[in-house]
């Protein structure tokens, strides 16, 4: 392919010298001028792992040549990858000044040319703003977004020091579009790599890289608290962070890592508090650990908030289906969905209840004296199945819970709706009347 690559810093120079290693013909764009010298010369402008050999040969093969023109790289280019800056400031205001600029400067050169063109944006941007720029391409530029333009977001995931290693075994390759045309495009250009390629949104694609950084900052951050706190136990953080990362089915793994309801149980609510407590009491600051049972509750306030919004008279009927802090126990201590159902009686709301893993009369130990002590006005509003809490519900709640069967959803009247709080929380779609598609 003929590509122009705008931006000659680390993302830019990383796609320049390994797609020309690929076979491509590359352009680089960039301001300043002994930038565009020194890799005309073979000498990369930045310091990274491998890429000034790469870099060198593929000067010399003719593969790869850099300019301050982008009206001379566009004429030789049918893609164009946007690799500049977006800085933040201190308060974290996004500067999309340099991808604004060369999406200016790309428009105004494609109005003169007739080929079709494809854009590709790396530059880590916020969600909306690649649509953004995909208006101000077509405003200067003059053509309409799939015909003659087209645009997607591709994030890049490179890590400084190991961003040649990093571009060559990816985990997965991100194309965030709508557009068929620019979303082959880029199948076609990384089917070199040995892994998969998602293509998502392009909202979606933005929000997944401040995600993944917003995760790697937090893991940081996590291993540097309970560092802190192991240091003023007269523990080694080192072997237990150590231990922690060989756990593979619970710690680094899949699980916990969905979107949805508050956690809750026997176990978490009271440890955190715990460690949080003996932190306080060495003088180990650890606001990261602080922060979790303050963010669990206000998953909680949230969920009050939508089903308040959803039923349209104080004095009908919200149903619950699941108690329990999570599917297939009857363990109610600091359930999450507790504490919302007390929320609500406390309100004056009407209330149905059901838990198939939850029954008062077969309830013992530790669980029978927490609802004998705790909650024992919640044994009168539950229900004797599922069906009972459909047909008395104008709002039926969904919590950790078997999702209802078609069978069941019957039960449930035509003007009632459902809110499924695993997904509630996290799109757009949070009410389901009976007869609508699941979320």
């Amino acid at each position: 392919m003929r590509i122009s690559i705008f931006g000659l810093g680390y993302v830019g120079m990383v796609n320049a010298v390994c797609l020309a290693h690929e076979g491509h013909d590359i352009h680089g764009i960039d301001i300043n001028s002994k930038k565009v010298k020194m890799v005309n010369g073979g000498i990369s402008p930045i310091v990274e792992d491998q890429i000034e050999e790469i870099l060198d040969a593929q000067v010399r093969e003719g593969r790869l040549q850099a300019t301050t023109e982008p009206s001379v790289a566009l004429a030789h280019s049918d893609v164009s990858f946007i690799c500049v800056g977006t800085p933040s400031a201190q308060h974290g205001v996004l500067d999309l000044t340099q991808v604004e600029h060369v999406c200016g400067q790309i428009g105004t050169v494609l109005r003169s040319m007739s080929e079709p063109h494809t854009v590709v944006i790396r530059s880590t941007m916020l969600p909306g703003s690649t649509h953004r720029m995909i208006r101000l391409l077509s405003e200067t530029s003059g053509r309409r977004v799939g015909d003659g333009l087209h645009v997607a977001f591709n994030p890049e995931f490179l890590r400084e020091g190991t961003a040649v290693r990093d571009f060559y075994a990816p985990q997965y390759t991100v194309v965030g579009s709508e557009d068929e045309v620019a979303t082959r495009v880029l199948e076609d250009l990384y089917r070199f790599l040995p892994a998969p390629l998602y293509r998502l949104g392009v909202a979606e694609a933005e929000m997944l890289k401040y995600a993944s950084n917003a995760f790697h900052a937090t893991k940081v951050t996590f291993a540097n608290e309970v560092g802190r706190v192991a240091k003023a136990f007269g523990v080694d953080g080192f072997k237990v962070m150590d231990l922690i990362c060989k756990d593979e089915l619970l710690n680094i793994s899949s699980a916990y890592l969905r979107p949805g309801f508050a956690y809750g149980g026997s176990c978490l609510p009271k440890d955190l508090r715990s460690l949080v407590w003996k932190a306080r009491l060495s003088n180990v600051d650890v606001p990261l650990l602080e922060s979790l049972a303050w963010s669990n509750r206000l998953q909680i306030d949230y969920a009050y908030d939508l089903i308040s919004q959803a039923l349209p008279s104080k004095g009908d009927t919200i149903g619950f289906l699941g108690l329990a802090f999570k599917p297939g126990t009857d363990d109610l201590r600091e359930s999450p969905m507790v504490e919302l159902v007390e929320r609500f009686i406390g309100k004056g709301y009407r209330l149905r209840l059901f838990d198939e893993s939850v029954s008062v009369a077969r309830l013992m130990g530790t669980n029978k004296e927490f609802i004998d002590q705790e909650i024992p006005h919640l044994a009168e509003l539950i229900a004797p199945d599922v069906e009972h809490v459909m047909q008395e519900s104008k709002v039926l709640v969904v919590g950790k819970h078997r999702k209802p069967s078609e069978q069941e959803l019957r039960y449930l009247a035509d003007d009632a709706v459902m809110i499924d709080l695993e997904q509630a929380l996290n799109r757009g779609d949070w009410a389901l009347h009976p007869n609508e598609d699941p979320l």
